[in-house]
């Protein structure tokens, strides 16, 4: 029988064995493989994934953005990148790419935008960038340390490391932790998951603790 940590580094394998080619790879087809082969299946049912804009009340919008984790009693308006998510209800936006091309600054803009937008919760909404290529930890540390970096929240190197930053206390103090760091394919895309599920779990209600979990 497998464990947890064996199917998780199955995973990580099968995302990147299976990722869309270059010249497939436009928002549309990353976002739903993502979310087909990844999301989908390990996030509670009351979270509606989708590509799009978010937006508040006053209208004011940020996007799109490739990957919109909204809980399913806010729905969304539009289809596909016309998608339209209240704020109110998004949980987490992710934008794929290989950021070894990309620029890790610009998702950095659109992560300070929807830290600013007005929503009626008080835990902002997670950004997080998702890589198919390898980023070193230290290229990942200097972005989230600069000011180019300080909207995101969390970066994920598919098969290689994560970096979380800890800045509403996911992890204990921020003074003391203010970043959390997993290395492994397995242990980096683990912890990501089980890290949006204590997030979706929170928002409806459900007690969950990662500290129980790290045994995993």
């Amino acid at each position: 029988m497998g464990t947890i940590t064996e199917s998780f580094s199955n995973l990580s394998d099968l995302l990147l064995a299976q990722k869309p080619n270059s010249s497939t790879f436009t928002t549309p087809t990353t976002s739903q493989f993502l979310i087909t082969r990844w999301l989908r299946p390990l996030l509670p049912a009351s979270v509606h994934l989708g590509t799009g804009i978010v937006v508040d009340l006053k209208d004011r919008q940020v996007g799109p953005l490739d990957i919109v984790g909204c809980l399913e009693a806010y729905p969304a308006f539009g289809e596909g990148l016309a998608s339209q998510f209240l704020v109110d209800g998004v949980l987490f936006c992710m934008q794929a790419r290989d950021w070894t091309v990309h620029d890790l600054t610009e998702f950095g803009a659109l992560a300070t935008q929807l830290k600013k937008l007005e929503s009626k919760k008080s835990a902002k909404v997670l950004s997080a960038a998702v890589s198919f290529e390898l980023l070193s930890l230290e290229h990942v540390s200097e972005f989230l340390k600069s000011p180019a970096g300080q909207g995101v929240d969390a970066v994920l190197s598919l098969g290689n490391n994560l970096v979380i930053r800890n800045s509403q206390g996911w992890y204990g103090d921020p003074e003391r932790v203010p970043f959390v760091t997993q290395r492994g394919a397995a242990e980096a895309l683990k912890s990501f998951t089980f890290f949006l599920i204590q997030i979706a779990q929170g928002a409806v209600g459900l007690p969950f603790g990662l500290a129980d979990y790290q045994h995993l």
